[in-house]
């Protein structure tokens, strides 16, 4: 349970200035609630309990035990009642750390597991629903960071803070109805002095709040260079060369850049933080205690027993309201820093399910890209121009090119991972947009350039999900099979359970740049649903041999696909059923090989270009 006093020296954010923003700070704050009531109903209720029994046991002590106390003295009487009191006081106390005990030991790490699951699983759905170009904007990418990193942390601080809100307010109204029983000067003294701190709090916490945004830049920046010492996708160049040294001067200059923006921020913080103090410390404090002592020597306007009551109900009012404010800040902090959360979990893709939308035919299709032309958000180029291409089913087509020349994106307009921005794409005549998307995709099995193999296992790096029944398994076996891996792998102790890389599991296996492409091309043998292959560059990690091995291979597991190759190496072109050279974007050649061949253009000049380089290369 966090400090009740509310002081928890985390950032204090302040309250934006205009009406609405106000509102979008409470709607953040009640987002996250319900997050959580969601994940753990039970969760959110004991912990509004236990904070407003700890606030409860204050009053108890210091209000109506005092009092109980000082009427004895007066009154000369026997300390019994009292002492009767005083033992159920502390046997309330006893359940109080009893209760509190069983809730931080035993009840919250089990609550918290819970809620981080659902936490997560909800921010992961979401990345998964993300279009593929936000995670080339580098603003949404920061959002999902901070969303992804203070998930959990903040669903945590925004429940303590509604929870000691909630018990301090309660706390506040017995304070405020006894001292208004006796002095009800003393209630707007304290408020002025706590509205004036509140205020200073704003101003203070905006200026906090600013230097974290823009600081944000500088932070990932850090974290990208920190990242390159312990992957082990760094470690060979690192060690090859010198290239760390660059880094490392983005390094110092991004901690510098942090530097600058903490100092220019945080000297007005803590200048604001004096004077908060003398709103509170000395304006409620002095002013208040000095009213009622002041009034009790001079007119005897009170029983001893009504000043020790007034002065302890003004001093908890006081510390109150000061851990009030203190809460206030941190319900601005949150508010605004669930911004992210909310924003992060509420985004709309602009590619997304349609329940309604038309079913996909099963079984062979017919694609037709007619005056595609496509550009990334924010670019002021097109990178594809008038693309048209006609693809009937079962055909082997080949998009051909040097690097850059639009050969991926073109693929990932077909599996609909962008929408083009001009022309449309169709897929048995209909546009593909008008397909409801999960139906779409599967549509496709793919290899990509860039693949990326998990920390899995085998069977589940090649299934892309875990085996469900005997009958994946085989799939995937056979699968590895038809990629040439199964040698590397049917003498493994734990054969296709066999984890890869050593992240879960010191026992885990690192396998070649080779072997991996392998494993990433028995995908799409293992998608035997799937009509159309999608194979980027499949080859370019493997010898000669192992690429004629391979293609062999996907030619016979693809039978009755249609299949798409994409390569700069134009030995895999050969054989195509028709073959599209791109440069800068744009179609500027196609047929069959022998037909460009003939026509001794550009893919005839960089057929034999590439010919003559593999010949030197077997003769060396």
């Amino acid at each position: 349970m966090a400090d009740l006093s509310g002081n928890r020296g985390i950032s204090k954010i302040g309250l934006p200035k205009k009406g609405g923003q106000k509102l979008k700070i409470i709607k953040n704050n009640i987002y996250i609630l319900r997050l959580l009531w969601k994940a753990s109903p039970s969760r959110v209720i004991l912990n509004l309990s236990i904070y407003l029994i700890w606030r409860m046991n204050g009053i108890l002590y210091n209000i109506f035990l005092m009092r109980q106390i000082m009427k004895a003295i007066e009154n000369d009487a026997g300390m019994t009642h009292v002492m009767i009191i005083l033992g159920l006081i502390l046997a309330y106390s006893l359940t109080a750390s009893i209760f509190n005990n069983w809730f931080n030991n035993y009840y919250i790490p089990r609550s918290d597991a819970v809620i981080q699951e659902y936490l997560f699983s909800r921010v992961y759905q979401k990345a998964v629903e993300c279009d593929l170009a936000c995670y080339e904007n580098p603003e949404f990418y920061d959002k999902y960071t901070r969303a992804n990193s203070e998930l959990m942390t903040r669903g945590a601080t925004v429940l303590d803070n509604l929870s000691n809100m909630a018990a301090i307010f309660t706390t506040m109204l017995v304070c405020v109805c006894v001292i208004l029983r006796w002095e009800p000067a003393a209630v707007p003294i304290v408020a002025v002095c706590a509205v004036g701190a509140t205020l200073i709090d704003k101003k203070r916490a905006s200026k906090r709040y600013d230097a974290m945004k823009e600081a944000t830049p500088y932070v990932r920046q850090c974290d990208y260079v920190k990242r390159t010492l312990y992957l082990a996708d760094y470690a060979k160049e690192i060690r090859l060369g010198k290239i760390f040294f660059p880094l490392l001067s983005y390094f110092d200059e991004a901690v510098k850049r942090q530097l600058d923006i903490n100092h220019k921020h945080y000297t007005i913080v803590g200048a604001l933080r004096v004077l908060r103090e003398v709103f509170m410390s000395i304006g409620a404090y002095l002013a208040v205690q000095g009213l009622i002592v002041y009034r009790y020597i001079a007119f005897r306007a009170y029983d001893l027993s009504d000043v020790v009551t007034i002065i302890n109900a003004a001093g908890t009012l006081q510390s109150s309201i000061y851990s009030f404010t203190w809460n206030l800040s941190d319900f601005m902090d949150n508010g605004l820093y669930a911004e992210n959360i909310r924003e992060f979990l509420e985004y709309e893709p602009k590619i997304k399910e349609d329940e309604n939308a038309k079913p996909v035919k099963k079984g062979a299709n017919h694609i037709t890209l007619k005056n595609v032309s496509f550009r990334y958000e924010g670019r002021d180029n097109d990178i594809l121009k008038n693309i048209n291409i006609d693809i009937p089913p079962g055909r082997k087509i080949a998009f051909v090119g040097h690097n850059g020349a639009g050969k991926t994106t073109l693929a990932k307009l077909l599996m609909r991972l962008y929408d083009v921005t001009g022309g449309e794409i169709l897929l048995d005549g209909t546009d593909i947009r008008d397909y409801r998307l999960s139906e779409y995709r599967k549509v496709y099995s793919a290899v990509f350039q860039d693949f990326k193999i998990f920390a899995s296992t085998i069977a589940e790096n090649v299934l892309l999900h875990p085996p469900e029944n005997d009958e994946d398994r085989e799939r995937a076996i056979q699968a590895v099979k038809d990629s040439g891996l199964y040698s590397r792998t049917e003498h493994l102790e734990k054969g296709m359970d066999t984890l890869l890389t050593k992240e879960f599991d010191d026992d885990g296996i690192i396998m070649s740049g080779g072997e991996f492409q392998k494993l990433a091309v028995a995908r799409v043998f293992a998608n035997k649903n799937s009509s159309v292959a999608i194979l980027d560059e499949p080859s370019s990690a493997l010898d000669p041999i192992s690429e004629y091995e391979i293609f062999e291979n996907m030619i016979d597991a693809c039978r009755g696909k249609t299949v798409i190759f994409i390569s700069h190496r134009l030995s895999s072109a050969v054989i195509a059923d028709k073959i599209y050279m791109l440069e800068k974007g744009e179609i500027i050649e196609e047929g069959s090989h022998r037909e460009l061949m003939e026509k001794n253009g550009k893919y005839a000049e960089m057929f034999k270009m590439q010919s003559e380089k593999y010949r030197r290369d077997g003769g060396d």
